[in-house]
């Protein structure tokens, strides 16, 4: 067969190569790419969560719920991007990885638009409006993903920052009563 002309994925086997079940360069992918930008929508969720509800001090220091409401859009950006660390891994379609990340991204816009359309009175503490605002984190997400790592100390400070956060209001009732 000439390979010059084949179109499918170039697949490279080592001989002798040690077993693994995580893929190469998993613990980078997750402490370069995906939590810095998961701690950073975190962190712009819970302001601008607080923000919304009025009183951005009361929010974001004495009460749960901004921190809690936060985690709905960490988790829908997750989505798009597991997809996306599990194909990468995989020998067999890590060729498709970035196309199915932009899929399923948006799958996932069509989703909440037909949402608004479907079902215009469901709307649980303005959740749908805080996944709206995730859109653009998944621009972001992706061109991180795709292009390259952040640099480590840009990535370490910034999911520290996410910890904190999230340490801080599961905290909240504890401190505050």
């Amino acid at each position: 067969m000439n390979t010059k002309t084949s179109k499918g994925p170039k697949i490279h086997i080592e001989r002798g190569a040690k077993d693994s079940i995580l893929p190469k360069q998993f613990i980078r992918v997750l402490t370069r790419r995906y939590f810095p930008v998961l701690s950073l929508t975190y962190v712009t969720s819970v302001i601008g969560i607080a923000f919304k509800n009025g009183d951005l001090e009361y929010y974001l220091i004495e009460n749960q719920f901004a921190y809690a409401m936060a985690l709905l859009p960490a988790l829908w950006i997750s989505m798009p991007a597991v997809l996306w660390m599990i194909l990468k891994g995989s020998h067999l379609f890590n060729h498709v990885a970035n196309l199915w990340y932009i899929i399923t991204a948006v799958l996932m816009t069509a989703m909440l638009a037909f949402s608004y359309l479907l079902l215009p009175e469901f709307d649980y503490y303005g959740a749908r409006s805080y996944l709206v605002a995730t859109i653009p984190m998944m621009i972001v997400l992706y061109f991180i993903f795709v292009k390259s790592a952040l640099p480590a100390g840009l990535a370490h400070s910034l999911s520290a920052i996410g910890m904190t956060a999230l340490l801080y209001g599961a905290s909240i009732r504890l401190w505050i009563g």
